[in-house]
């Protein structure tokens, strides 16, 4: 029987965006710094990382994606890893819920590690639809960088690999994004990459969010019409992304809050542990 995880999240910067973009809309004029967030797994045998953040050459003049005010690039990784105590040679095991350019970013710092992605990520990164180009969603260094990588698994669909790491095929967000389920002594817990960007995108009628410094906001909960999920305005296929929201709710140990370890919600930085 293989080891329970403890999971560990990792902060890689910050942009500052309007909240509408993450949550269909809603809270347009409410502007909040959402991290680039990473994760560090562990069973005492085996250091996993999942996502590697943005590279500082996507942070021009301040400013990132969308021309929002960010700050990150491999040595937020570094510091990241650090903070646990680790380097990137201790790092076994690199997993990417999607290879967009603030979670691939820091790639070629882990050459030795095995390195999981969907293989229509790949394929996704290469043959972009138009408007993933022109919002230069993936880093163009990707390919590139990859060729340092001496480990590659290039995965399709789902796995559950002996370690008891399950990965799910999420598409939406991205042709090959997956979630990373850990199981630990508290549950099942899901990091679910972008296709959900925020805690509330899965759990619509929330009323209250945490921000990057610990205080609490009141956000707009959604209208009857808008449930079951919201979309975040990075969704290159809404069929696709409809039906991996209710695939990670399927899932879910328990369709709950506390489970689901989303892509740039602040309260999953400021919890910080599980299991």
């Amino acid at each position: 029987m293989s080891k329970m995880w403890k999971v560990k999240s990792l902060y890689y910067g910050k942009i500052n965006v309007p909240k509408g973009v993450m949550t269909a809309g809603l809270d347009p004029e409410l502007m909040i710094d959402i991290p680039y967030t990473g994760f560090l797994l562990q069973n005492g045998e085996e250091n996993i990382l999942v996502d590697a953040g943005i590279h500082q050459d996507n942070i021009v003049n301040g400013c990132a994606w969308g021309g929002y005010k960010a700050e990150g690039g491999n040595d937020y990784v570094l510091k990241a890893l650090a903070k646990w105590g680790l380097e990137p040679k201790d790092i076994h095991t690199v997993m990417y819920t999607h290879l967009h350019n603030d979670h691939a970013g820091g790639l070629a710092l882990f050459p030795d590690a095995k390195t999981y992605f969907q293989r229509d990520e790949y394929i996704n990164l290469l043959y972009q639809v138009p408007g993933q180009m022109v919002r230069s969603d993936f880093d163009k260094r990707t390919p590139g960088d990859m060729k340092v990588l001496k480990n590659i698994y290039q995965i399709e669909g789902d796995l559950i690999l002996p370690n008891g790491i399950e990965i799910y095929k999420i598409p939406g967000h991205t042709k090959g994004s997956m979630a990373i389920v850990v199981p630990t002594k508290e549950g099942r817990f899901i990091i679910t990459g972008d296709l959900p960007h925020m805690n509330q995108c899965l759990f619509p009628k929330q009323t209250k969010m945490k921000l990057l410094d610990g205080s609490e906001v009141e956000v707009t909960s959604a209208p009857d019409n808008m449930s079951p999920y919201l979309f975040n305005s990075v969704v290159y296929d809404h069929w696709e992304a409809y039906d991996s929201y209710n695939k990670l709710k399927a899932i879910a140990d328990e369709f709950d809050p506390k489970y689901f370890l989303t892509g740039h919600d602040p309260w999953v930085i400021l919890k910080e542990t599980w299991g």
